[in-house]
């Protein structure tokens, strides 16, 4: 078999061209997005573009992937050392929290993919979402329940859904969101939305703990 050879790809310029393109594919959206756009920019010429993909569709997958795999790493590191239903839970949301400082668009991008496309794109970075936010959740609650530590009355499903929609309504409903926390259009930065998911981890945890047992009178 004979090797195929693949130039290297100056790592600088292809972020560059991902960071460029993530802003575009959510804001605008895959149809009107162009390529020239894109090069434009990430201050490259658009013909290098497809140096580096072979077309838009293989763009906007690169950039989909790598959000699937900030999200992975982010989330993998932190459950090691995780035990309980509330350690996963803080896990859990700040990878989730990591994920929206680095890739502030994310969100938007695969909800308007979900909106226009009905996720085809998208699939790989739905099925992260599932195996590396939702799933460790909704097991480490469904444990938590048998040794009574959590709520029996709990759906593990519905209180992961819960727990994970908190930051990402936090990220789409901004504009609503600075006007009732008084801020300007500067916020949320990293340490604001590192609160906000510190508070989300807390508001879950407080949620799913059992019934604290009562003292008996002496």
């Amino acid at each position: 078999m004979t090797a195929t050879f693949e130039p290297a790809r100056p790592a600088a310029t292809y972020q560059a061209i991902l960071d460029a393109a993530e802003e575009l594919f959510a804001t605008q959206g895959f149809d009107p997005t162009t390529i020239k756009e894109i090069g434009r920019r990430a201050g490259v010429n658009p013909g290098l573009l497809y140096y580096y993909f072979p077309d838009k569709a293989g763009l906007y997958q690169a950039v989909l992937g790598r959000i699937a795999t900030t999200l992975s790493q982010g989330a993998t590191a932190r459950l090691e050392r995780a035990g309980t239903a509330e350690e996963v839970i803080e896990a859990i949301v700040e990878a989730q929290a990591e994920l929206l400082i680095r890739h502030p668009r994310a969100v938007t991008l695969i909800i308007r993919e979900m909106i226009d496309h009905q996720a085809a794109h998208a699939q790989p970075v739905i099925h992260e979402l599932a195996v590396r936010l939702f799933r460790p959740v909704a097991e480490a609650i469904e444990k938590g329940k048998a040794t009574g530590m959590i709520r029996a009355d709990l759906d593990p499903r519905f209180a992961t859904i819960s727990t994970i929609a908190q930051l990402v309504y936090f990220t789409l409903a901004q504009p609503l969101i600075r006007i009732l926390l008084d801020q300007g259009p500067s916020y949320p930065t990293p340490d604001d939305v590192r609160i906000f998911g510190r508070h989300a981890a807390g508001f879950a945890v407080a949620g799913i703990r059992g019934p604290t047992p009562k003292r008996q009178a002496t």
